[in-house]
């Protein structure tokens, strides 16, 4: 339900099926919000508030690092190279703002 509600928002102007598409799964994902766990309840609420067509990649692989964690099925050795990698990349993003701001 949530795979077709991010695919529906590829939708272009006049394309009802995919219209009708995203009326249905917001209408069902709004009901099952209310119903399922954390970190299920987690990514349809990120969701919902902003659809990852329309956000930046990095901020919406910050918050599966978190939905990972939740699930309590991590491999350790791939989570410690992620929060790595997510690490270095701030810490560059970092540098570049502050040479922009100098």
């Amino acid at each position: 339900m949530l795979e077709l509600y991010e695919a529906a928002h590829f939708q272009l102007h006049g394309e009802n099926i995919l219209e009708e598409a995203l009326s249905f799964t917001t209408f069902h994902l709004k009901l099952a919000e209310t119903t399922v766990d954390y970190p299920l309840y987690t990514q349809i609420a990120n969701a919902l508030k902003l659809p990852l067509r329309k956000s930046l990649p990095r901020l919406i692989a910050r918050s599966y690092v978190s939905i990972y964690e939740g699930y309590g099925t991590q491999d350790e050795n791939l989570m410690k190279f992620v929060k790595l990698v997510f690490k270095i990349l701030q810490h560059l993003h970092k540098k570049e703002i502050n040479k922009i701001i100098r």
